[in-house]
């Protein structure tokens, strides 16, 4: 099932709005198509649109760096749809996911609706995703598409006898700069731009938070982990369960068509890539951009502000979506305040955006707030916390056995079991934490627990840790402190502090 424009084509085009402007080709008529509002969702703040999955609201990543339009677990577990795995996998910045396959009677977003049919599923993130779809390049970019953040919109465009006519009716001296040729079935179109003065192919990626230069491409120019100035951050993640290493650099010049940006911050992340360099949402917020398809060409303009989002800074956009309400974002600014990014540390504050961001039902913060409810000894608030969460994230697998937990020590074990069973029931459940559900359940010893978590390849220390951490968890809900303090003390000793575990 492919989402397609052409079905609603013509009639978006007798009710279209033209831009004509006075030094074009007479005939040239660029017509809006359709519009759809954007807002920013999830721990990243990313940019998504409202659409309807089998009749549910629905919220969607727009994402061209993908090439798909596919669902991801949140969206078809929220919907209690059934998988089947298609035997595929598709790959992403963290690594390899399954690609699994559900049956949608209902898919549309803007004036776009697909017939009835199968949808791809990506089921392994690095995180569980705030979104139940990813809108990709091949609907975005079936016809030319402008992003412009500043009225937080995407337009689709249709060209009427406009050959080479200039389209970037919204600002006569906005630059051009040609798509190149290139291969790999991707829908995207790649350009090239300059990078400490060295040539580089380049993407935008809408579904990415920042900028990045991949780490073969910032070796070209001398730039390397261990290069003066080059500071180390936290872990990317994205499809695919690794987290890829990032580091954060400032580069002397980078350069797009005429626009050189001076001091330009930009992440560098080791991964496989077909680009060097990803133009993220941080670009476009500075930007207006328009992917003329038609002809080939990416038009763009300076709309104020940093071009290249910086971790030691606050954006302001970011206060002003908290301030607006958006709790999402409240989340992300608690974050800032507790590390002390851009903004002296202050935990009070931190905790105080956590606790305004748990109210407005941000997941994360009813996740953070419902274990620590919980471990201070109020299961019975913890528990409708984490509920809370787990409704808004069902693929959280960890949520689902922070929840059972939280269940056991308020004495509502036959609940708390059906709850996890049911977490882990659908396709795509089956991957780790999952041998964690079977012991809770007492499907699995803590013996056999530990040696499923220790054989499980490279990622097996930090899994071994999660077994100790949840045998130890385990007894500590259950009120069995000696036993408590004894797996405790186990988990100390193998794993040290930071481990991976199912406390984290």
């Amino acid at each position: 099932m492919k989402p397609t424009l052409a079905s609603t084509l013509a009639v978006l085009l007798a009710l279209a709005t033209p831009f004509v402007h006075a030094d074009d080709a007479p005939r040239c008529r660029y017509a809006m198509i359709g519009k759809l509002p954007l807002r920013y969702t999830g721990p990243n703040l990313s940019i998504t649109t409202e659409g309807v999955i089998n009749g549910t609201p629905a919220v969607m990543l727009i994402d061209t760096a993908s090439n798909s339009t596919v669902l991801t677990r949140t969206g078809t577990e929220r919907r209690g749809m059934k998988l089947s795995n298609t035997g595929r996998v598709t790959q992403g910045i963290g690594g390899y996911s399954s690609l699994y396959q559900t049956r949608v009677d209902e898919f549309r977003f803007g004036p776009v609706r697909s017939p009835k049919g199968y949808l791809n599923v990506v089921t392994d993130f690095g995180m569980a995703p705030s979104y139940d779809a990813t809108i990709g390049a091949s609907f975005l970019l079936q016809t030319d598409l402008e992003i412009a953040m500043a009225s937080r919109e995407i337009r689709f465009f249709q060209p009427q006898d406009c050959g080479d006519a200039f389209l970037a009716y919204w600002d006569a001296d906005a630059q051009a700069v040609p798509f190149e040729s290139y291969s790999g079935g991707s829908s995207n179109p790649r350009f090239t731009v300059f990078l400490n003065g060295e040539k580089m192919v380049a993407e935008i990626n809408t579904g990415a938070q920042v900028s990045v230069v991949f780490l073969e491409a910032a070796k070209r120019i001398g730039v390397l982990p261990d290069t003066p100035g080059v500071v180390r951050a936290a872990g990317a993640v994205g499809v695919g369960e690794r987290t890829a290493s990032r580091w954060h650099a400032v580069f002397k010049t980078f350069q797009i068509g005429e626009e050189t940006i001076r001091n330009a911050g930009l992440n560098i992340i080791d991964g496989k890539a077909y680009v060097d360099v990803i133009l993220g949402a941080d670009f476009l917020r500075a930007h207006r951009v328009l992917f003329a398809m038609s002809q080939r060409k990416l038009y763009f303009s300076y709309a104020g502000g940093q071009p290249f989002d910086r971790p030691d800074r606050l954006e302001p956009w970011i206060e002003a979506e908290a301030n607006a309400g958006n709790a999402d974002a409240q989340m992300a600014l608690a974050g800032y305040h507790a590390r002390g990014a851009g903004v002296p540390r202050d935990p009070a504050t931190a905790n105080a955006w956590v606790e305004k961001a748990a109210a407005n039902g941000n997941p994360q913060a009813l996740l953070r707030t419902g274990r620590a409810l919980t471990r201070s000894g109020q299961p019975a608030e913890g528990a409708l916390r984490l509920r809370a969460a787990l409704d808004k994230l069902p693929s959280d697998r960890y949520a689902a056995l922070w929840l059972y937990l939280a269940r056991i020590a308020n004495g509502q074990a036959e609940l708390g079991r059906t709850e996890l069973a049911g977490a882990f029931a659908r396709g795509g459940a089956d991957a780790w934490p999952a041998p964690i559900a079977d012991f809770y359940l007492g499907k699995l010893s803590a013996a056999d627990l530990l040696k499923q978590g220790s054989a499980d390849g490279g990622a097996g220390k930090a899994r071994a840790c999660g077994a100790r951490a949840a045998i130890a968890g385990l007894y500590e809900a259950r009120g069995e402190r000696e036993q408590a303090q004894a797996a405790r003390a186990l988990e100390a000793a193998e794993c040290g502090k930071g481990a991976e575990n199912v406390e984290s």
